[in-house]
């Protein structure tokens, strides 16, 4: 049996019977009840607060970590490898150094938008949580700057070492042009 569902002022809908028809005449004060209902119901306002999200003061800055491999073979051999290390490590550079821009780029956008939607609220509430926000993603770009100069500092030391190496086994080469074969 289909259930009907009576709207209207004269009309009590509950769980046991949503057609039980009440008289007007019955309720003493239909307009009372309604105030009282409209008055409740208006008054009663949900509070949701929002707790700001955790700061990345919690995560532990670490300069990047690279094991170099010791070069083996011969000297031809190791040039060569030296070379392509140096190569891997400027593509390295330039990739942090990408990542770094868009992470900034991304990070200023985000701060820039929350600014924007939190000068238009009212609620003191909303504005503070959102410039709870700001504050984060601002000490967040710092920390961000902050690892992409240590990682940068690595990866030049690591390229500089590299160059050496490059140059003082380039000049060895050079002395020993014609003998690849006796010193394998």
């Amino acid at each position: 049996m289909a259930k009907k569902s009576n709207i209207g002022p004269n009309y009590i809908n509950t769980e046991q019977d949503l057609s039980m028809y009440i008289p007007e005449e019955d309720i003493l004060d239909v307009k009372e009840i309604r105030e009282t209902t409209k008055d409740i119901i208006e008054k009663e306002k949900k509070v949701v607060s929002r707790i700001a999200t955790a700061g990345p003061e919690d995560m532990q800055v670490e300069a990047l970590e690279r094991d170099t491999p010791r070069i083996v073979g011969s000297i031809f051999d190791r040039v060569k490898f030296l070379k392509d290390r140096i190569d891997e490590s400027k593509k390295a550079i330039e990739l942090r150094m990408k990542i770094h821009e868009e992470m900034v780029s991304e990070m200023k956008a985000d701060i820039k938008e929350k600014e924007e939607i939190e000068s238009r609220m009212t609620d003191m509430t909303d504005k503070r949580n959102f410039r709870l926000d700001i504050s984060s993603l601002r000490k967040e770009m710092r920390l961000e700057t902050v690892r992409f100069w240590k990682d940068l500092l690595e990866l030049r030391t690591e390229l500089s070492e590299l160059l050496e190496q490059y140059q003082t086994e380039s000049k060895i080469v050079e002395i020993f042009k014609g003998m690849e074969g006796a010193l394998c």
